[in-house]
């Protein structure tokens, strides 16, 4: 068995066992969600379908291939896999990143079952989190792909320093704050 590095074992345990099963099926959810939004566009742009997640997306997502679709969905998947392998999702490319905070938000409203703003709300009690507001901040390094939302990319990258946001640099991977063990 691999010897996780010691900031990886606390995420997990700061994930704990019910979170990251509800991390885990969301994930799924939103790779098979993608998948079917995907064969409904074919080689169509995002412009006011009945999409499951794709819609949900930033604006400069809209007009990529089935390819790059599927290639997203990879990324839930993957991030559903290390959730059950390891117990915690850690985005290793924006692709994942962006789908994470999906995840996140989805997860956190089927566990609990408060609107968006409590469901991931700070928890008051941090031994029996039944909140999610702790691991927005925990699971990501920093929230640059969110700004994809109001500005595009190149503008980020040159006045934020945020890398790999333009949708064909998406899933190449980057650096994480601490090691992670191999994908099988």
């Amino acid at each position: 068995m691999t010897e996780l590095d010691p900031e990886f074992v606390d995420l997990i345990n700061t994930i704990g066992p019910r979170r990251a099963q509800a991390l885990a099926v969301a994930a799924y959810e939103i790779a098979e969600q993608i998948r079917t939004d995907a064969d409904l566009l074919d080689t169509e742009a995002v412009s006011g379908q009945q999409l499951q997640v794709l819609a949900a997306l930033p604006p400069c997502t809209f007009a990529q291939s089935r390819f790059w679709r599927y290639q997203l969905a990879e990324c839930a998947t993957r991030l559903a896999n290390d959730t059950r392998q390891w117990g915690a999702p850690v985005p290793r490319c924006t692709g994942e990143e962006m789908l994470l905070h999906l995840i996140l938000t989805r997860a956190a409203l089927t566990d609990t079952g408060l609107p968006a703003a409590s469901a991931m709300a700070w928890p008051e009690n941090t031994d029996t989190p039944d909140t999610w507001g702790d691991l927005a901040t925990d699971l990501f390094q920093d929230d640059d792909v969110l700004a994809l939302y109001d500005l595009p990319a190149e503008a980020i990258t040159k006045w934020v320093g945020g890398v790999n946001l333009e949708p064909a640099e998406w899933f190449t991977e980057f650096t994480t704050p601490f090691p992670l063990p191999e994908r099988t």
